[in-house]
């Protein structure tokens, strides 16, 4: 059950933000001071007398407000009530499970497959999963031979409805997948045999661009898209070293730079860059170099603190993470980068979602329900099922949901001869991990609107824990922050969050 939700900004303006009807607005301080009193048991017409012979109501040392008005915002919060502004609202129905026959369907229509074509890598990044800080499996530093995958490939591309929208995008992940470039080669040659009115096929590659020079050419005749990991400057970079422990930067720029002069167009359109945040950089420093280098901006991401080391969590703490910075410094990063910050995205999504006034299209606008929908059994989490967008082939023959997640969570394997994949088990795992991880959820503000994966949680264990978890007051601190910047910068984000409304 959530209530509604009062909350003061930075700057002392009042909001009431109702969870039955979605929507978040200014309000009188009166209309908090009733509701609390409606809490303990209080009845509003008795108390609305004793004001009356008071003459006014003190709700602290500054706030006095006359019985007039008094009564006026007592009638504005009867006008509340009776619309259910201040209506509690059910919990959501968070039952839902996943059936075997949705596995079985995604099976079939699996938009992108991932191959981890070797663990070896030419770099050894400090921040790396497989580093000491990190609980994983031993790297053995595989390579995927095309005999191991040929028949899982036909296996899943026999199983799709042909058609000239059938379209699937193979992605090529590692280690470094260019040390393995025979692979990749073997792989876009057998695929390009298919007849393109009935399947088509794209390609992707995540790259650390030592190799990138040698193999451009290719990359470039089947325009793959292209994803080059790069900190920022040298110093930024300085994590990214190479086996023998020299710095990578110098290499990895010339290559990006002879691709950027011999293919200016494919530079432009094709590649984009993939930068880890840590102790050494900061969005600032790196959108900077990223924009005056290459004109692009980077997709960032916090070094990843999932599945730590307990014996070099606190090592990993003082040397990786990212150092704090001030709120005058955030402002001044905002405002250089715009919606290309985190911080004005999730603004314009906090907007979207919970501000009441954001719509997607006119009739989503005229047809406005009075509250939400409680009864439709959704599933716990954003976490994607599986085969919903993607699937993980591993170097070690397993299959993963993703990229992202720790290789203890297998949901299948291949072989040069076989491909498993039981629909009924994977079913039973995320029903078993979502039984787990519902209590949780139910309590959380954010339920209908998770951006969590419970693969992140530690679901498997006897103690899932959420980062995302929030409770009233959490969410009363969330819608406070923002709002309170808001206010500070106003026309700022006025234009910035409805050009990234736009773009979203």
């Amino acid at each position: 059950m959530k209530n509604a939700v009062f909350f003061t900004s930075g700057k002392g303006n009042n909001y009431l933000y109702s969870p039955y009807r979605n929507q978040l607005q200014v309000c009188h301080p009166i209309i908090p001071h009733l509701f609390a009193l409606e809490k303990k048991g209080i009845k509003l017409n008795r108390w609305i007398s004793s004001i009356r012979k008071e003459g006014f109501l003190k709700l602290n040392d500054s706030d006095t407000f006359s019985y007039p008005e008094v009564k006026y915002q007592l009638e504005k919060y009867h006008f509340l009530k009776r619309n259910d502004f201040l209506k509690p609202l059910k919990d959501i129905n968070i039952e839902g499970r996943l059936k075997v026959s949705d596995v079985k369907k995604n099976i079939t229509s699996v938009k992108q497959i991932i191959f981890e074509v070797t663990e070896d890598c030419n770099l050894n990044c400090t921040y790396c999963t497989y580093s000491k800080f990190y609980i994983n499996k031993e790297r053995h530093d595989s390579y995927l031979r095309f005999e191991n995958v040929r028949h899982t490939l036909q296996k899943l591309i026999a199983k799709r409805t042909p058609s000239p929208s059938n379209h699937l995008i193979i992605s090529f992940y590692g280690g470094e997948p260019l040390k393995n470039f025979e692979f990749i080669k073997s792989v876009v040659e057998f695929t390009n045999s298919y007849d393109p009115d009935q399947i088509s096929f794209t390609y992707s590659l995540s790259s650390n661009g030592l190799l990138l020079k040698k193999y451009i050419d290719f990359l470039v005749k089947y325009e793959f898209e292209l994803s080059v990991s790069l900190d920022g400057d040298e110093v930024a970079n300085s994590f990214r070293v190479t086996r023998n422990n020299k710095p990578s930067f110098d290499i990895t720029t010339k290559n990006l730079d002879y691709v950027r002069d011999q293919y200016p167009d494919y530079f432009e359109k094709k590649m984009s860059f993939l930068t880890v945040l840590h102790n050494r950089n900061s969005i600032k420093s790196v959108y900077t170099f990223f924009q005056e280098k290459y004109g692009k901006v980077p997709q960032m991401s916090d070094v990843n603190p999932i599945n730590l080391n307990p014996l070099y969590e606190q090592e990993f703490r003082d040397t990786l993470q990212s150092k704090p910075i001030t709120p005058q410094e955030e402002k001044e990063t905002i405002k250089k980068m715009k919606t290309h910050h985190p911080k004005v995205r999730e603004t314009a999504k906090l907007l979207e979602y919970y501000s009441g006034f954001v719509f997607k299209n006119y009739l989503e606008m005229i047809a406005q329900k009075r509250g939400k929908d409680t009864s439709k059994k959704f599933i716990p989490t954003a976490t994607c099922t599986p085969f919903s967008i993607r699937a993980y082939f591993s170097a070690h023959n397993t299959i993963l949901p993703c990229e992202h997640i720790s290789p203890f969570h297998e949901i299948g394997s291949y072989s040069d001869s076989h491909l498993y994949l039981d629909p009924s088990g994977i079913a039973k795992l995320y029903n078993r991990y979502y039984d787990t991880i519902a209590k949780y959820c139910s309590k959380c503000y954010f339920i209908d609107n998770c951006q969590e994966c419970l693969f992140n949680t530690g679901v498997e264990t006897d103690r899932p824990a959420c980062s995302s978890y929030t409770r009233e007051p959490g969410f009363r601190d969330y819608l406070k922050k923002h709002y309170t910047s808001i206010e500070e910068e106003y026309s700022f984000y006025q234009k910035t969050t409805q050009t990234s409304l736009h773009e979203g």
